[in-house]
Parts: C-alpha cells; structure tokens; sequence
C-alpha cells in the first residue's frame, strides 16, 4: 500500500490548491478598478465551466473548458449566445487571475477575490401591506455606460429598464440593453425580468414573483419631485414616468 501514498498527498495538495474546480454550486469573485466592481461568477463541472461577468450594467457569459485550475473559453453575449472575445483563467485559492482579450486591443488582467455569497432576500408574509396610489403607473430607468473599470474599457452599453406597478397589485419589469465595442455589437430586445404582485410596507416595496410563496423586500423607495428613487443593497435608482 505504500507506493499510493504519493498520489494520496498530491490529490489532497490538488484540493488546497483549487477547492472549487469541481463544485456545483456558482462561486463568486470581485475586483474593485477606478472605483468601479467587475464581479465574475463561476459553475465548474468537471471539465467545463460556466458564469458571468458583470461590471455595472454591462452583463456578459463566460463558459469553456476548465483543466484542473486553468480556465479557457469565451465572453459571450448573454442574449444572442454570440462569441466576444477569448478569456482565459486561473484559479488560486481565493483568487482568480482573469484574462480578456479584446479584438483590436491589449489583453485586460483583472486580479478577483472571492467572496461570500450574497444573503437570501428578506422575506415576509403579505400580511400588513397595501398599495401605494402614488406609485400606480409606468416608471423608466435609463443608464448609458461606458465600461471603464477592470473589464478593460472595450464596451458602451444603455440600458432601459421599465417598471409597471398596476391599480390591481401586478407588477412587471422589463429590460432592453443594447451596446457594442471593438467589432461586435448586440441588441437583445426587450425582455420581462419577472411579473407578479407588488405592495408596499413601512417604506419599501415588497413584490411576489410568479410561482413564489411569498413577498420580498425590493428595496425602500420615496418620492424627489417628479421621480422615484429605489435603494436597495445593489444601489440607487431613479426612475420617471
């Protein structure tokens, strides 16, 4: 039994040395860059990996081939399913050194950590709550964004993002985001991020997606003039009608 010891302390060295490379669950890195978060996530099954890649608007796929702690593919654009641009990685315990190579420009290098997964929405019966007739209507967010953080500068994107709160408790919320760079360009359309019902309590906005038991905190919202600002833990949003 001897001879297997060596190959017992070099598997055991492989697992302190990249814990996740065989993990279901998505695994979670970020960077901060010019004050900026590019946030990577990662789901590695065997021999091929998948995630995203998300710097404030901009939201891009990854998905390749993974060999032990090294990561190589494609950034895809998530709608269309159309190749970016090359990315290769390597996984080092806690972090991940990310490389992109943009057409017509130098490689981006992003140094990630990783962090802890994000809490579990608050959640609470329907009880107590009621509808805000000041919110009743269709409400537009707007951002247009030029990625200028660790992602390397190679997109613009604008994204429009509508919200409809109806008199009868539905709730909908749909996104259009177009945007390009180098020599690729994507256009996704319009698509329902999800529907449901929607109430307010003690402040802030609580909505119940389709086929969900229950209600979830969507943030606090108030009132500036003619606008509506949400705030939740992912920032501020100012809407209009």
């Amino acid at each position: 039994m001897t001879p297997a010891l060596p190959l017992a302390a070099a598997l055991l060295t492989a697992a302190t040395l990249w814990p996740t490379a065989h993990a279901a669950a998505p695994v979670a890195y970020e960077a901060v860059h010019q004050g900026i978060v590019t946030r990577v996530e990662l789901r590695i099954d065997g021999a091929r990996f998948e995630g995203h890649l998300g710097e404030a608007a901009l939201q891009l796929s990854l998905a390749g081939r993974a060999q032990g702690p090294r990561l190589d593919g494609q950034v895809q654009d998530p709608r269309s399913g159309q190749a970016v641009m090359p990315m290769a990685a390597e996984l080092r315990g806690d972090e991940l050194l990310l490389v992109l190579r943009p057409p017509a420009a130098a490689p981006a290098r992003l140094h990630l950590r990783r962090v802890a997964a994000a809490a579990a929405p608050e959640a609470t019966p329907a009880a107590g709550g009621r509808l805000d007739p000041q919110l009743v209507g269709r409400w537009r967010h707007e951002s247009q964004i030029n990625s200028a953080g660790g992602a390397g500068g190679f997109a613009a994107f604008s994204t429009v993002r509508s919200l409809t709160l109806g008199a009868d408790g539905r709730v909908s919320q749909s996104v259009r985001s177009v945007g390009g760079g180098g020599n690729w360009s994507a256009d996704g359309g319009e698509r329902t991020e999800f529907s449901g019902r929607w109430m307010v309590r003690d402040g802030s906005l609580w909505v119940q997606p389709d086929g969900q038991p229950r209600f979830v905190a969507a943030g606090r919202y108030r009132f500036s003039g003619p606008y509506l600002v949400t705030e939740n833990a992912q920032g501020r949003l100012v809407w209009q009608r």
